[in-house]
């Protein structure tokens, strides 16, 4: 990959599209910038960005690594597919029974998110196999299924038949009969797409994939299309568990670029903390419509298996939609700085989880918005102002905030307009408090023990109030902040995680099978790779077990080493589950008896590209006096001055707080008191008063 002339990162916001474009062989960066995002098309964003870089430098020969949400907008938005689903007779129901369990126990009036496929547009097939993969029914009466389906004027299908995981013999022929009947219809088959046992996760794995598959289908053949067009080499999509995948396997499983931006910027974060010794990192990462925040432990993100896609309506958690699929374990909040503030029917303000988006946006904008965000609470009381929207097409208006706050929240509350601007901002950051603390108390980390990365364009901003109330060590600014996610992209590496169900006794373990389930995946993972741009031939393998005391209902995971290595002895694989067990549990079922449930092998192709390059330490500046000084309106209505300094002519002095600094596309807020610490290489350190 060293012959490119550039590797370029984009990660669509709900707001902006931010632009990152690196020399490989150097690391030196080329550009970075934003531009505004274009809900209907996201693709427009991108196309417009590329040919505003080719202004700067030619794109032939270049890879654009590309973080997406259009998966996850389309199905957040209802805007998914006819999906028509085929299944086992008598088992037409099962993701509308879900598992009968309550995203609140206690609630009498509980949600529940609706299935994606009503009950007229799921057919049962007459078929059946038992649990080991036998024939118990064979396949029958499918020309007359396809005419039903017909009639359905379904836009893509689903098919997802009891047992599949074990043989797949009869949703292949199902396939093939609806591949011939509807050539141009998009396909969805739970073998493929999860090969694993579960009957109402497969299905919902493959339902969603469904859903969403056209629009990402149409949106990848677009932008690969006009990349290619615009001569740029290769275009590469962000996956959910952080790798990068082409075009053709993008298309193919839609369903795991649902987490694809989140993930980019945990990959980023990850790059920091190797090149900076920091091994345990908080990832914050507030944009314009959501706030993120995910666990890097001992240099590692946490990985898991199954999330649920969409499981808030209006705050308030419905369940939403599981998808087994490997995703790094990020907790996603409605609290961007387009959050929009309202009072509910109790008269109490909330902020979120509706945004104003990239149109009309904030009413600072000046495109037209008029429901008061977070981002005019800070326009109001003066954490950003014109100088901050430099270069984005945005023509940025205090009085319009004035007004929409005043008009919104102060009036009608009794208050003030700096009370209301404040109290905003507060409820804002108690939203995303509970978020970290999901990310890191509910999973067993203690927040104390970990300094807090904040990034995206409102994360800095937010860092030093979110990170004094959850109680971290530190907060850290990384270069590039206001742009991680993209540059993320560019830091991460193709990567497939490919799985089966082998359900047996740990101790009457079959090694001779064990092996042959291996190569079954190995099989696969090379088809995926052989529609990779990069070289297959340098690709590292990796296998894992998940593992369970018999009798429980969820598995831990286990390595097995690399795929040349010999497979490890059943002793071996047991002393490591239990140790595995004590360190999640606290302690160990010594007696039980242990089963092997799932297997994984996991390929990774790295880029060539080395986070460390962008980090290179600058020399340190000797005059970094503030470039402005600006008002800032505080709770009780007094306006203080406070001087904004620029980052890049700070390097290695540090600066007193309160105050402002300008960096890479983001504004940081140091409190008053806190000494802020500009690093050589761009970054921003600072310890909190209670850390």
């Amino acid at each position: 990959m060293e012959d490119q002339t550039m590797l370029i990162g984009i990660d669509v916001g709900g707001t902006f599209t931010d632009v990152i474009a690196l020399a490989p062989a150097s690391g030196q960066i080329v550009a970075t910038f934003k531009v505004p995002s274009t809900p209907e098309d996201p693709a427009d964003a991108v196309i417009d960005a590329l040919q505003r870089l080719s202004e700067i430098r030619p794109l032939q020969g270049a890879i654009v690594c590309h973080g997406t949400t259009v998966g996850t907008n389309t199905l957040i938005q209802r805007k998914g597919a006819r999906v028509a689903l085929l299944t086992t007779q008598g088992f037409t129901d099962v993701i509308e029974l879900r598992r009968q369990d309550r995203p609140t126990l206690y609630h009498l009036d509980v949600r529940v998110s609706e299935p994606l496929v009503p009950h007229e547009r799921r057919f049962g097939v007459h078929e059946r196999l038992d649990a080991r993969g036998a024939i118990v029914q064979p396949l029958a009466g499918v020309e007359s299924l396809v005419e039903q389906v017909r009639a359905a004027d379904a836009e893509a299908f689903a098919i997802s038949c009891l047992h599949a995981y074990a043989n797949p013999v009869h949703e292949a022929r199902l396939a093939a009969a609806l591949r011939q009947a509807f050539p141009d219809h998009f396909i969805s088959v739970s073998h493929d797409v999860c090969p694993e046992f579960r009957e109402y996760e497969r299905t919902s794995t493959t339902v969603v994939n469904a859903y969403i598959g056209p629009a990402v289908q149409r949106y990848v053949r677009r932008l690969d299309h006009e990349t290619r067009r615009l001569g740029v080499r290769s275009l590469m999509v962000v996956k959910s568990n952080g790798g990068l995948t082409s075009p053709d396997n993008a298309q193919r499983y839609p369903v795991h670029l649902i987490e694809s931006g989140p993930a980019a910027g945990m990959i980023a974060t990850q790059a920091y903390a190797r090149v900076t010794g920091r091994p345990n990192l908080i990832a914050f990462d507030m944009g314009g419509t959501t706030a993120k925040a995910g666990v890097i432990h001992d240099y590692q993100p946490r990985v898991t298996d199954e999330f649920h896609a969409d499981r808030l309506e209006g705050g308030r958690n419905v369940g939403g939609y599981p998808i087994r699929s490997a995703v790094l374990d990020i907790v996603e909040v409605g609290a961007g700085g387009g959050s929009i503030a309202w009072i509910d029917p109790g008269g109490v303000p909330k902020v979120g989880p509706d945004s104003a988006g990239a149109d009309p946006g904030p009413a600072c904008y000046g495109k037209g918005g008029q429901r008061p965000t977070v981002t005019d609470a800070h326009a109001v009381i003066g954490t950003l102002s014109s100088e901050t929207f430099e270069g984005t097409g945005i023509h940025f208006s205090r009085d319009a905030a004035v007004g929409a706050i005043e008009r919104h929240i102060a009036q009608p509350m009794g208050w003030s307009l700096a009370r209301a601007a404040h109290a905003i901002i507060e409820i804002a950051v108690a939203n995303m408090t509970e978020m970290v603390r999901l990310a890191t108390v509910r999973r067993g980390y203690d927040p104390r023990e970990f300094s807090l990365l904040a990034s995206g364009g409102a994360g800095p901003l937010h860092a030093a109030l979110v990170g004094a109330e959850v109680g971290v060590r530190d907060v850290l600014i990384p270069p590039q902040s206001g742009i991680f996610s993209a540059l993320g992209a560019v830091l991460g590496e193709v990567r497939h995680d490919v799985s089966a169900t082998l359900l047996q006794p740990l101790e009457a373990l079959d090694p001779a099978a064990v092996v042959a389930a291996f190569e079954g995946l190995a099989s696969k993972v090379a088809g995926l790779l052989a529609a990779e741009s990069a070289d297959a031939a340098q690709a590292q393998y990796q296998r894992f077990a998940d593992l369970r005391f018999v009798g429980q209902l969820f598995e831990l995971r286990v390595s097995l080493g690399e795929v040349h290595d010999p497979m490890p002895a059943v002793a071996l694989i047991e002393q490591r589950f239990r140790a595995a067990y004590q360190d999640e549990f606290g302690f160990d079922l010594s007696g039980s008896r242990i089963e092997l449930v799932n297997i994984h092998l996991v390929a990774s192709l790295p880029l060539k590209m080395q986070g460390e390059r962008l980090f290179d330490p600058a020399p340190a500046t000797v005059d970094g006096g503030a470039h402005q000084v600006r008002a800032y309106l505080d709770a009780d209505g007094h306006t203080h001055q406070v001087p904004v300094h620029r980052a890049r002519d700070c390097a290695g002095q540090s600066l007193r707080g309160p105050v402002l600094i300008d960096h890479s596309g983001s504004t940081i807020w140091v409190p008053q008191d806190t000494v802020a610490s500009v690093q050589a290489d761009g970054s921003v350190i600072f310890k909190l008063s209670g850390g």
